[in-house]
C-alpha cells in the first residue's frame, strides 16, 4: 500500500492560511515566441499558477519529458539539452528543460508526472473541487459522500507549443499518449485575433465528453489567484467528440487547462484526478 503524505505537509501544500484551496496546476511554456534556431534554448515548467511557480517538479518526479521537433519525439538529452530542477539547484522553484532548437519548425514539449497521493478532510476536499471548477465531481460529492477524509491519487500533464524560425510544421499536434491530453486542432501560427481555436480532449486515447475546460490568456488577470472559473476568460464543456472551441481575443500567450476527477474503488484512493494543460502563443 502506498504511503499518504503527512497531514500537516498536505495542508501547507494545498492550502494557505485556511483560505480556499490553492491547487497547483502545471504549465509548460517558452518565454520566447521564436526560439533561436540551432542554439541552446529552454522551456519553463511552472507548478502553481500560470504566473508563478510554487515548487519545481523534478526529472525524478516525471515519467515522461518529451521534445517533438522535425517529426521526431526525443528526450531533452536527445534534443541536445537536459533538465535543471531543484534536485540540482535548491534555489529553483521552477523547472527548466533545455534543448537545441533544431530543425526549424513548430515544436512541442510535454511533461507527465508520476502519480502522487494526498489526503484531505472532506470539507477541504469539497472546497478544492469548487475552487478548481470541478462542478460535476462537486455535485456527486455533495449528494453521496459519507467519508470524513478523502484520499486522492493525482497525476499532472503539461504541454507547450513553441516555434523555431519561420516554417509552420505539424509537430504541434503530436499525440503523446498521456492519460488526459489536450490536442490542438488549429496551428497557433495561423491564428489571428478574431479567429477560432479548437482543441480535442482525450482520456485514455478516447474523446472525453462533457468535461469542463478553462481557457485564458496572460493579459486576462481579473482574479488569477482565486477560483479557476472566475479567473478564466472561457468556461467550456467538451462535446460528444471531446471538442471545445473559443475565440482568440488578443495577441498573447494562451493557456487551456482542465482537471478530470472521478471516484474510484481502490485500496489506496477514493478519488483519482488527471490534470492537463496546453500553452501556445498568438502573434497575429
Amino acid at each position: 500500500m502506498k504511503r499518504i503524505h503527512l497531514y500537516a505537509t498536505m495542508l501547507i501544500v494545498a492550502f494557505l492560511g485556511g483560505a480556499a484551496a490553492q491547487a497547483h496546476q502545471t504549465y509548460l511554456f517558452a518565454d520566447l515566441y521564436d526560439l533561436l534556431p540551432g542554439k541552446d534554448n529552454y522551456l519553463t515548467l511552472y507548478n502553481g499558477t500560470y504566473y508563478e511557480s510554487g515548487y519545481s517538479i523534478t526529472e525524478k518526479m516525471s515519467r515522461d519529458i518529451s521534445i517533438v521537433m522535425g517529426g521526431k519525439r526525443m528526450t531533452p538529452q536527445e534534443a541536445g539539452g537536459g533538465v535543471s530542477d531543484v534536485d540540482g539547484n535548491p534555489d529553483l522553484v521552477a523547472t527548466f528543460i533545455g534543448l537545441v532548437a533544431d530543425p526549424e519548425g513548430t515544436g512541442l514539449g510535454g511533461v507527465a508526472a508520476h502519480p502522487d497521493y494526498i489526503a484531505l478532510p472532506a470539507v477541504l476536499f469539497r472546497n478544492y473541487l469548487e475552487h478548481e471548477g470541478m462542478f460535476d465531481a462537486l455535485a456527486e460529492f455533495d449528494e453521496n459522500n459519507e467519508l470524513t477524509t478523502i484520499r486522492e491519487r493525482y497525476t499532472k500533464h503539461a504541454k507547450g507549443i513553441f516555434q523555431v524560425g519561420e516554417p509552420l510544421t505539424d509537430d504541434y499536434k503530436e499525440v503523446l499518449g498521456y492519460k488526459v491530453e489536450i490536442i490542438p486542432e488549429v496551428h497557433p501560427g495561423r491564428l489571428s485575433v478574431g479567429d477560432t481555436m479548437s482543441v480535442q480532449v482525450l482520456y485514455d486515447g478516447n474523446p472525453l465528453e462533457n468535461q469542463y475546460v478553462y481557457a485564458s490568456h496572460a493579459g486576462f488577470k481579473p482574479n488569477f489567484d482565486g477560483a479557476v472559473p472566475e479567473g478564466s476568460l472561457y468556461k467550456l464543456r467538451t462535446d460528444s467528440e471531446g471538442r471545445v472551441s473559443f475565440e482568440i481575443s488578443a495577441k498573447d500567450k494562451w493557456y487551456i487547462q482542465l482537471i478530470h476527477m472521478q471516484q474510484v474503488d481502490d485500496e489506496d484512493a477514493d478519488y483519482e484526478s488527471n490534470w492537463s494543460t496546453l500553452t501556445f502563443e498568438v502573434t497575429n
